[in-house]
């Protein structure tokens, strides 16, 4: 079953937050892409592009799989566990 944009955005914020940023602006400027670009991807409002998704994944090792479909077996252990935890 597709993933749906919902979804993908949901693990996006989580995603963000277990790293350590409490704010797009302050991610964004990590991963090189302007805010205004970034944000629809988090409120789920348009699938994240490849590039950005790709962006995310060389700067901090976040798979693919797990942006796209939610498979968090090659999550990062410390990104893991703060996902876990921010779900508890």
């Amino acid at each position: 079953m597709a993933e749906t944009v919902k979804n993908i955005a949901r693990r996006l914020v989580e995603t963000r937050e277990a790293l350590g940023f409490s704010s797009q602006a302050e991610f964004c400027k990590e991963i090189g892409v302007e805010k205004n670009v970034y944000n629809p991807f988090e409120k789920g409002k348009r699938r994240i592009t490849l590039d950005v998704a790709m962006r995310i994944k060389a700067r901090f090792n976040i798979p693919l799989d797990w942006i796209y479909v939610g498979d968090a077996s090659a999550l990062p252990a410390q990104v893991y566990r703060r996902i876990g935890s921010l779900a508890a």
